[in-house]
């Protein structure tokens, strides 16, 4: 499960080296931040609802809110790749003067942008300027962060050549699929069920069954657990309620069957992740 911000940042830095064969256990999506990832070494294959891609070093590939998507391997190659994630606050202004109303509708244009070695060489520097800020990290860093955050973007615009997602045909299933996802969340401490889902949609259980594994590469109960968790992360780090009242919330039968859950997703219980994400 992609994990929250930490409470009070509107950003975040991480060098990510995994090994090879590494893969996703299911789709995700970020829903309160964005992210932008560019590619040190080896190979990602990412699925997501219109398109199945490949990601290569000197790629930069930005990630909207609400876009679920699973990586998987292409070879035994490790990978190594910097993420970077930020908040509206930290991108809007840029967007703007881009003639963008959001990030989201920046990254329908600009999905993903490769640059050759000598605009790598660029990006890298601004990325170990980053690097250098966030180890450093004070009250004036968020700026810094936001300045050199545009900067990156826009060298990147300036210097790579954009990597267009090829449009998928099944447009039905794509709004299928968008609906699903929709009603998950709408309905969520309902604890919808397949059944449900597909009788809201007017389709059959097998065909959105189908529907969820051709695009997401998840079944559909994996992807309504990952929502709860989700919802629970949230509701952990931002209100006061007690386990039972968020089990509610988040459609478990109760406070045991949620906290096992969850521990099993997040390898913390919930009191636990609590505690490490609250506000001191």
């Amino acid at each position: 499960m992609p994990l929250p911000l930490k409470p009070g940042y509107n950003f975040n830095y991480a060098h990510i080296c995994r090994p090879p064969c590494f893969e996703m256990a299911s789709s995700e999506a970020y829903t309160d931040f964005y992210a932008l990832t560019y590619m040190i070494s080896g190979e990602i294959l990412v699925y997501c609802y219109n398109s199945t891609y490949i990601t290569r070093p000197g790629d930069i590939v930005f990630t909207a809110k609400n876009i679920y998507e699973r990586s998987s391997y292409t070879s035994d190659v490790p990978r190594e790749c910097i993420l970077l994630k930020f908040t509206d606050c930290m991108i809007d202004d840029l967007m703007e003067m881009l003639g963008f109303e959001n990030f989201n509708d920046f990254y329908f244009q600009y999905p993903s942008i490769h640059l050759k070695k000598n605009a790598q060489d660029k990006i890298l520097s601004i990325l170990r300027e980053i690097e250098k800020e966030w180890n450093s990290y004070n009250a004036y860093s968020e700026l810094v962060l936001k300045g050199l955050l545009h900067k990156l973007i826009i060298t990147s615009l300036q210097e790579g050549t954009v990597n267009g997602f090829s449009p998928s045909i099944h447009e039905k299933k794509q709004r299928y699929l968008n609906d699903a996802i929709q009603y998950v969340k709408v309905h969520l401490c309902e604890n919808p069920s397949l059944e449900k889902t597909a009788s809201n949609l007017n389709i059959s259980v097998s065909y959105l069954s189908k529907i969820f594994m051709d695009y997401l590469h998840t079944p559909f109960s994996t992807f309504v657990l990952n929502e709860k968790i989700l919802c629970a992360q949230k509701l952990l780090v931002d209100s006061g309620l007690n386990m039972g009242e968020i089990a509610k919330e988040t459609g478990f039968s109760s406070s045991a069957y949620f906290s096992d859950c969850f521990k099993r997703v997040v390898g913390l219980s919930p009191l636990q992740f609590r505690k490490k994400n609250q506000i001191v």
